[in-house]
């Protein structure tokens, strides 16, 4: 890593007419040819994207060898890393890939100086950008294959290789695949029957053994119009006990069942027809239980294309989490998942209510991601903790979802919650949480599915004077693209100085609670006051684990959205909002607004957004960052997707220090990179 700046020297983006790649004009005809098919056949989202060299260009029958995936190939011959990381907006970002699979090094350390720690500090820096950009997606590294006619080079490519496993061994979506071992013969020496004459490139052989190592790893995916939802339960046809089923427990653990080695069913609780699955157990000592799940005559079922695994849990009794199981799944070759814990998607199963808790299938793929997903057999519970007493709980409505049925009642990790503060007779319908109590607002939360959630908000230090309606009536840009105009034209304020014989009201306050200690918490904030011409720069200070502060003028504005990503909440599963004037309010009384806000709950940190088709021309230089002749805010963000810097920046010049490296730069405009030498 500590290379990685001095290696990275080389990439620049090609709006940058300040310095120029210089191997950008080897590649023209590639790239666009690819913008070409992509004219012809339109650009393809959510694909496996194939990058990298030769190894791939040639690899003729990809999409036919890999049928259950959407395979893309944006390989082009004689690249390398700094290439694919040069050209990434036109390779990677247009297609938004659920997996990356990378090949490179063949070039990059045959025959040039460069060494194997040179060419692992562009492979992080590629990984990262894909990190960046698209957080869900895997990436799999695939090792440098032996070519006879580059042995002289097998130090540096082993070195490589090592240096790549070591690295994707530390990241849950990185993948790494061993190709060099396979195409080696007994005595260790390259195995020529794979190559093709020019002992180079591989033939049919060599390819059809690639197809045989990658295959496991690759992500599957069925048309839409082929896949459906798929119940496990939904009742059973025997009352008493559920086949098909399974059940196992080791002293001195228990499981309690009507029939030896069968789920038992109930009559009495059902969340929907007129039985469900009764789990009673106890973890003990050094005993395990285990309890199985699966379709109809245990036929094998496909869930590699579907979203969630949905189901209702039921308690006469509250159970806390400590006392929920792990959940797994289980493949036709007795292969499983890791397991999961029930308690990361439900914080407790409250006393006599039906609680429904979602299980997104990706949260396992992330963990086993050569599991089998289109030969499932079963869902699998089983013991995660000791329990100092039996626990009783009930199953029903155990269904896999193709599309996302909403979230977990009851929980801190839903989807999107959206919160109009102002008046009550100018609230916003659907689904959306109409704070109208500026002083003591105290009210459970609700998601955009509508779901009622365990998050409170609080409003701990009130706004005075309390609301106005002067906010405005048509959000534009990115305000339109989140917050409707009944959420847009008020607002809760208050003020820093005293107003005429108000007194000041340095800063209002609410609090976030109930909120999963695990998932990291994103906010988009708007306030409006159209009307005035003076700087009324409102701040909010976020905090949870960790404190981030963002600002926004409210006054004229229509289309600007404070924007704090990825907060932790606190040990208590608190994070609080603290809004008070900026430091460039220019208004006496020193006004400051909230008027909306977007709150998105992810299990990883925010990502930047995938760049825009159409970019801009930014560089830095002497202190300064320039940005074509743009007036507005921008943010500015290292490989890591930490914020750097935020600002205003005024005719195209942004005065800020950065020091040597790669950045991000977004504004309204875009997104682009800079480096700084």
């Amino acid at each position: 890593m500590k290379k990685i700046l001095a290696s990275m020297l080389l990439f620049v983006f090609a709006a940058t007419v300040s310095a120029q790649y210089p191997r950008a004009s080897l590649w023209t005809a590639d790239i666009n040819g690819f913008a070409s098919q992509d004219a012809v056949n339109g650009v393809q989202k959510d694909v496996v994207l194939f990058a990298g060299s030769s190894t791939f260009t040639m690899w003729g029958s990809l999409k036919t060898d890999f049928p259950n995936s959407k395979v893309l190939n944006r390989a082009f011959g004689g690249s390398m890393m700094t290439d694919l990381i040069y050209y990434f907006n036109q390779i990677v970002a247009p297609y938004t890939p659920r997996q990356v699979v990378l090949y490179e090094g063949d070039n990059d350390l045959y025959g040039t100086t460069k060494t194997a720690e040179q060419f692992m500090d562009d492979v992080i820096t590629m990984t990262r950008l894909i990190n960046i950009y698209y957080p869900n997606a895997k990436i799999l590294l695939v090792s440098i294959k032996p070519s006879p006619s580059r042995t002289s080079a097998f130090t540096k490519f082993q070195a490589s290789n090592v240096l790549m496993k070591n690295y994707a061994d530390k990241f849950d979506y990185i993948d790494y695949v061993d190709t060099w071992t396979p195409m080696l013969k007994q005595d260790g020496t390259p195995n020529e029957s794979l190559f093709g004459s020019d002992m180079l490139h591989m033939n049919a052989s060599g390819y059809a053994l690639w197809k045989s190592i990658l295959e496991p790893l690759l992500l599957t995916a069925i048309p839409d119009s082929e896949a459906k939802d798929i119940t496990l339960f939904d009742e059973s046809s025997n009352a008493t006990y559920h086949e098909p089923s399974w059940v196992n427990a080791t002293a001195p653990s228990t499981f309690t069942t009507a029939k030896e080695e069968k789920i038992s069913c109930d009559s009495t609780h059902h969340h929907s027809g007129a039985t469900s699955l009764k789990l009673t157990y106890q973890g003990i000592g050094v005993g395990n239980w285990k309890a199985c799940v699966a379709t109809k005559d245990w036929a094998a079922f496909d869930v590699s294309s579907l979203k969630e695994l949905e189901m209702y849990v039921y308690s006469d009794n509250k159970v806390d989490s400590i006392n929920l199981p792990f959940i797994y799944l289980e493949s036709y070759t007795s292969t499983t998942t890791a397991k999961l814990r029930l308690s990361n998607y439900l914080n407790e199963i409250p006393a006599a209510t039906w609680t429904k808790v979602v299980v997104p299938i990706q949260d396992w793929k992330a963990k086993s991601p050569t599991f089998a997903y289109n030969n499932v057999k079963t869902v699998f519970f089983s013991q995660m903790n000791l329990n100092t007493a039996p626990v009783e709980l009930y199953l029903d409505d155990v269904i896999f979802r193709l599309q996302s049925s909403g979230s977990n009642p009851g929980t801190g990790n839903s989807g999107n919650i959206l919160v109009d503060f102002g008046s009550a007779a100018n609230g916003t319908a659907g689904n959306w949480n109409n704070i109208t109590d500026h002083q003591a607002a105290d009210t459970k939360l609700i998601d955009d599915h509508g779901v009622v959630t365990s998050i409170s908000l609080k409003v701990t230090d009130p706004f005075y004077n309390g609301y106005n309606s002067a906010g405005t009536t048509a959000p534009t840009g990115d305000a339109a693209a989140i917050f409707p105009s009944t959420a847009t034209s008020d607002n809760f304020f208050g003020h820093g100085n005293a107003w005429g014989s108000t007194p000041a009201n340095p800063e209002g306050i609410f609090t976030l609670s109930g909120l999963d200690k695990t998932k990291y918490y994103s906010f988009k904030i708007f306030a409006s006051r159209p009307s005035t011409s003076d700087n009324r720069e409102s701040q909010y200070t976020i905090t949870g684990s960790t404190t981030k502060i963002s600002s926004l003028n409210a006054s004229t504005n229509t289309s600007q959205v404070a924007k704090i990503d990825s907060i932790i909440p606190d040990n208590s599963g608190i994070i609080t909002v603290k809004c008070n004037a900026g430091a460039n309010n220019t208004t006496t009384e020193r006004f400051y607004y909230i008027g909306a806000m977007k709150i998105t709950i992810l299990d990883n940190q925010t990502g930047v957004n995938a760049p825009n088709a159409v970019g801009f021309n930014a560089y830095y230089s002497n202190g300064v960052l320039k940005v074509a002749d743009y007036t507005g805010r921008i943010k500015v963000y290292n490989l890591s997707g930490t914020v750097v810097t935020e600002g205003q920046a005024l005719f195209g010049q942004y005065q800020v220090k950065l020091d040597k490296g790669i950045y991000i730069v977004k504004t309204i405009l875009g997104i682009n990179k800079i480096i700084v030498k």
